[in-house]
């Protein structure tokens, strides 16, 4: 019966510590296949001026949320900023969003933690679009710095094939 109560308290506790623990889903690595990406025909193919294959697009990338920190860090998930992007392809694509990963780029600007990771990412995809939610240690607002970031973005396939890129800014105070 002792070691029962024991156990109880252990397991009571570690779940009691998770529930504390902050998780942000919405953006995951991105692991090629290396399988040949198939291209679709160019207006070229159809009789018209342009390129002979459809080219990777480039991304379309709209920040639709930033929101800043506002407790010291270790605060549980109230330390962390997050940015949320909606990335769609252009209109006149014949592709699909789900065949691309992205990647990003900071060209302008002071991070205060590592938003932006160094490899592709893939977000939720649902209704031609995907969704990137990107959270990072930002901390009180009194630790804070004002993000003024220049970020270039470009699409990747799964045999590696990269895009031109979009260029796209991420503006906010401190919390």
């Amino acid at each position: 019966m002792k070691h029962l109560s024991i156990f109880l308290i252990l397991a009571l506790t570690a779940v009691s510590q998770s529930t504390f623990a902050c998780s942000f889903g919405g953006a995951d690595l991105f692991k090629p296949t290396l399988e040949r990406w198939e291209e679709h025909p160019g207006p070229a193919q159809k009789g018209e001026k342009g390129d002979y294959w459809e080219k990777v697009p480039t991304p379309i990338v709209k920040v639709s949320e930033i929101k800043r920190g506002s407790a010291k860090p270790g605060s549980s998930c109230d330390d962390a900023g997050v940015i949320l992007l909606d990335i769609s392809l252009p209109k006149e694509s014949t592709y699909s969003i789900e065949e691309f990963a992205i990647y990003f780029r900071v060209k302008e600007g002071q991070l205060p933690d590592a938003i932006f990771p160094d490899v592709p990412l893939v977000g939720e995809y649902k209704d031609g679009k995907m969704t990137l939610l990107l959270a990072w240690l930002d901390g009180h607002p009194s630790r804070q710095i004002p993000l003024d970031l220049k970020v270039e973005a470009f699409f990747v396939t799964n045999s590696l094939n990269i895009g031109e890129s979009t260029t796209f800014n991420i503006v906010a105070s401190k919390g």
